[in-house]
């Protein structure tokens, strides 16, 4: 019985791995849940919240909201309130997923899950590295994005992926001493890359 978790930038194979191991352990695999609870907690629909992980709209609605109150904007928005404040964000993600990781048997894809968990006994932390040009050509051929498109993409990713780590864990968040194990994907096939993380935990 074990909490596991998995960090990595997009189109690294996480949550392919993510799931190999969910289902060979019979565990429960957490991605998507999070970021919709989350939202729910928070009052605001999934876009919003993926505008505030993004890093971009937030800045904006930020701005907006020290000019009124927080009551202000509910009652004008609705339930969509438009804004999120870093703090609360990250006391929610955090909340979140020591709530996930109490349940035990579980996969946890992301959402700086490692970070939160890093002084959990019996969670193991795993994190995958790849190329720009690995990730490039996992991102055309396992998620269907362009070629035309595919370097822009990933420049963002990497950009927001940036800032959300250092927004909810600051600058030390993928230092290696926080995992357990780190994968090199440009040298792992998938599914040795699965293996090695059974047998980290089986052992």
């Amino acid at each position: 019985m074990a909490v596991i978790t998995i960090s990595r930038k997009y189109a690294s194979g996480g949550r392919r791995i993510g799931k190999y191991v969910a289902n060979r352990l019979n565990y429960e695999y957490v991605d998507k849940a999070l970021f919709q609870k989350i939202a729910e907690k928070l009052h605001v629909s999934e876009g919003t919240l993926s505008s505030f992980e993004t890093g971009r709209q937030y800045r904006i609605s930020n701005q907006f909201s020290k000019f009124f109150s927080k009551n202000y904007i509910q009652r004008i928005v609705g339930y969509d309130r438009t804004v999120v404040e870093e703090p609360e964000y990250k006391e929610a993600l955090r909340n979140l997923v020591l709530g996930v990781a109490a349940r035990d048997n579980v996969v946890i894809i992301g959402r700086a899950a490692h970070f939160f968990l890093k002084d959990m006994e019996n969670c193991y932390r795993f994190h995958l590295l790849a190329s720009d040009a690995w990730r490039s050509e996992y991102a055309i051929q396992r998620l269907g994005v362009r070629r035309s498109r595919v370097e822009q993409i990933l420049e963002d990713r990497d950009i927001n992926h940036t800032w959300f780590l250092r927004t909810v864990s600051g600058e030390a968040a993928e230092e290696p001493h926080l995992f357990h194990l780190i994968l090199n994907m440009d040298l792992i096939p998938i599914e040795k890359a699965t293996d090695l993380v059974l047998k980290s935990v089986e052992e």
